[in-house]
């Protein structure tokens, strides 16, 4: 009995044996595993600070696959990095990183002294999608910097969160043109009837690109009294105006507009890749087509 328990036992001591000895090998491996992942880390860390923007850059990216604090943030630093490549790529890094810390960190960037970080992480701020950042952003719209507030109305028209219109539309009297652009192009992305007058307004600004963003907002509110306001910019001196104010009287307009786009028929200047004859064109078929859905919906009605 005894030689017959010593037959089977050895064996299964070898075996205990060689398990303990794969478990610590395993054990071994992955440590080493941690510690090249770790050492990874550092490294494309020291990267950022690299004289070199593409190494920068490319740091940057590989970055956004490392879930660290540290990682974190090294990027948003790096939203202050002299170079728009990398300032970039650490944004589009951070926006993989959806965590309240980051989040966090990003809205203390919205008071640093560096203002391309202040800028950057505007956007990232509203790339991740979070509302709550409305009320931030609405403050950045106050900065003295112009590139800051420019970056703030464009995250919010991203967002396109209702609170934001009051802050967006003081914003179209902002003294710079690229802020009065950047809020006007967020009102349309809101689409509320509340902005109209303001936008109304905007038709008129002496700036080309606010015109057409103004013109823009308006086609995507439904709002018919706009498109009296909207003839008038079809013989802007601007084409960039004029193609636009034809593409949102397609979408609001009626047939009292009929003849005045009939006047851009003959309009052979090309914006965006097509004429603004061929705009004009099609918007006029967009809206008489409209109206003859609007007759057949009230035939049906009556009937």
């Amino acid at each position: 009995m005894t030689r017959h328990y010593t037959e089977i036992s050895t064996p299964f001591k070898i075996v205990k044996r060689l398990q303990l000895s794969v478990q610590r090998r395993v054990k071994a491996l992955l440590e080493n595993l941690r510690f090249d992942k770790r050492s990874r880390l550092e490294k494309l860390l020291a990267q950022l600070s690299s004289d070199d923007a593409r190494t920068r850059w490319e740091a940057a990216e590989i970055l956004g696959y490392y879930r660290d604090q540290s990682v974190v943030e090294a990027l948003i630093k790096a939203l202050g990095d002299p170079h728009p490549f990398v300032r970039w790529q650490a944004g589009e890094s951070l926006a993989q990183h959806k965590d309240a810390r980051t989040v966090t960190l990003l809205k203390e960037a919205l008071s640093s002294r560096n203002i391309h970080r202040r800028s950057e992480a505007a956007e990232v701020l509203s790339k991740l999608g979070d509302k709550e950042v409305t009320s931030d952003l609405c403050k950045a719209l106050d900065s003295r910097n112009a590139q800051v507030r420019c970056s703030a109305a464009e995250a919010l028209g991203r967002l396109a969160d209702p609170t934001a219109l009051p802050a967006l539309i003081q914003a179209l009297s902002d003294n710079d043109p690229q802020v009065r652009r950047s809020a006007a192009q967020a009102i349309g992305a809101i689409g509320s009837r509340e902005a109209v007058p303001a936008l109304l307004t905007a038709l008129g600004d002496r700036s080309a690109p606010v015109r057409a963003s103004a013109a823009a907002a308006l086609g995507k509110i439904p709002e018919s009294k706009a498109a009296s306001a909207l003839q008038h910019l079809l013989h802007d001196p601007d084409p960039g105006v004029r193609w636009h104010a034809v593409r949102a009287l397609s979408i609001i307009g009626n047939e009292e507009v009929l003849s005045a786009l009939a006047s851009l028929l003959h309009d052979e200047t090309e914006v965006f890749g097509s004429l603004i004859s061929e705009a004009a064109r099609q918007a006029i078929r967009s809206i008489e087509q409209r109206q003859k859905d609007q007759a057949r919906r009230e035939r049906l009605r009556v009937s």
